[in-house]
């Protein structure tokens, strides 16, 4: 957090990250419960405070990054353990792989079922190129 802000100034930044009220934000850092109002809108107008709270939002946004990043290994080995787990069900290790490849961003092949219109002739399917 910027050095130059004073105690208070830091107690409101922690604070506004929380619920980015401001007021309550001055009243918890220790600011007069009569004026945190005013004091809220004072600090949120300097740009060293701003300056904190983007800081200090961007490496809570990095962390989080970072726990999701762990988490998603996690989720991979423990899928990779039910497909290779003799002793897993074919049900789960179907669900395991499918779960596997949506992450991966493999789509499932989608199932349409055609019916003929009764006359007996064969139905015509014809696959465009989009491109």
């Amino acid at each position: 957090m910027d050095n130059c802000l004073t105690r208070k100034q830091q107690a409101f930044v922690l604070e506004y990250i929380k619920d980015r009220n401001g007021t309550q934000a001055a009243k918890r850092a220790g600011y007069s419960e009569r004026r945190a109002s005013e004091i809220s809108w004072q600090q949120l107008q300097k740009t060293t405070v701003l300056k904190a709270i983007q800081e200090l939002q961007d490496e809570i946004e990095q962390q989080l990054r970072m726990r999701f990043v762990e988490d998603a290994i996690k989720a991979r080995e423990v899928l990779r353990g039910i497909l290779d787990n003799p002793d897993s069900t074919d049900r789960d290790k179907i669900t395991a792989a499918r779960d596997l490849l949506d992450r991966a961003g493999f789509k499932p092949v989608e199932k349409k079922e055609l019916s003929g219109s009764g006359s007996g002739n064969p139905i015509e399917i014809k696959f465009v190129d989009p491109s």
